[in-house]
């Protein structure tokens, strides 16, 4: 359950997009929703130039930054019925959004990819990159479209969580049960390193090189570590499930996990992948 819901935004439609999820999921645990903004010093050495700049052009970026977060909050307010806060910060990007977070003891940021601000800079992808590896606090990742936000989207249900086996990767548990909710489906998926060198040669029943007893101790190994990596899973399973979730599990092997993640998502149709930063 999610008592306190940040949503970074840099003035742009794209960065936006985050509210309509950020918005059902406190509708849904009944959650404080804060929108944020962090307005960053313009720097430069023509900041000491004779005219406008300076203070006076940091205090007029202040001030409209500021009207369009309430404006933002009327807009989702007479969309939605759901009041929220705003909160207008100075500094560096990520590192006022994560404090921000912190302080506030912000349960989830909910932010899109990549953004783009008033003056032009296409700024939230390294933002969000530094979050992700930074903040302590969960942070979920929407991609953008060209489409204006749709509150009436669906809240997120499905949910894939990646596991390696590690104390780490199951850090992700539980941030991934309160997304989904009491009534989400959870896929747990283990991707198992393929072993088989790539010079197999199927059709002649042989690796080249290697003679058959080495093929036969690969092959041994790799059942090996499928029913381990099973076992583990199944183990993890029942525990969540004692917790009458509904939860599904997944073992696949595959060089490239990234591509084995996406691949299990596809197929499972999942509406969001919850997983640690490392593992």
């Amino acid at each position: 359950m999610y008592r306190l819901i940040h949503v970074p935004v840099d003035g742009s439609p794209f960065a936006e997009q985050a509210l309509p999820l950020a918005v059902n999921l406190a509708k849904r645990d009944g959650a404080a929703l804060q929108i944020v903004r962090v307005h960053e010093p313009i720097e430069g050495e023509f900041l000491h130039r004779p005219g406008t700049y300076g203070s006076a052009l940091d205090r007029e970026l202040m001030d409209n930054a500021r009207e369009q977060l309430n404006a933002t909050v009327s807009a989702v307010a007479e969309k939605t019925g759901l009041r929220a806060d705003i909160a207008l910060l100075k500094g560096p990007i990520p590192e006022m959004v994560a404090r921000h977070a912190s302080a506030s003891q912000a349960d989830l940021l909910v932010m899109t990819t990549q953004a783009r601000g008033p003056l032009g800079r296409l700024w939230f992808g390294s933002v969000a990159d530094a979050l992700v590896r930074q903040a302590p606090t969960p942070i979920l990742l929407v991609r953008p479209t060209e489409t204006t936000p749709d509150f009436t989207r669906p809240i997120i249900q499905r949910v894939l969580i990646p596991l390696d086996g590690s104390q780490f990767a199951e850090e992700a548990l539980e941030p991934a049960i309160s997304l989904g909710g009491p009534a989400g489906e959870f896929t747990l998926l283990r991707v198992v390193p393929a072993i088989t060198p790539v010079a197999y040669e199927p059709d002649q029943g042989r690796i080249s090189g290697l003679r058959t007893s080495v093929l036969q101790q690969l092959q041994e190994l790799k059942r090996e570590q499928e029913a381990e990596a099973n076992e583990y899973l199944e183990d993890i399973a029942s525990r969540l499930r004692s917790r009458s979730l509904n939860v599904l599990t997944q073992m696949v092997t595959y060089e490239q996990p990234a591509v084995a993640i996406l691949d299990a998502a596809a197929r499972h149709s999942v509406d969001a992948i919850a997983m640690t930063t490392r593992g």
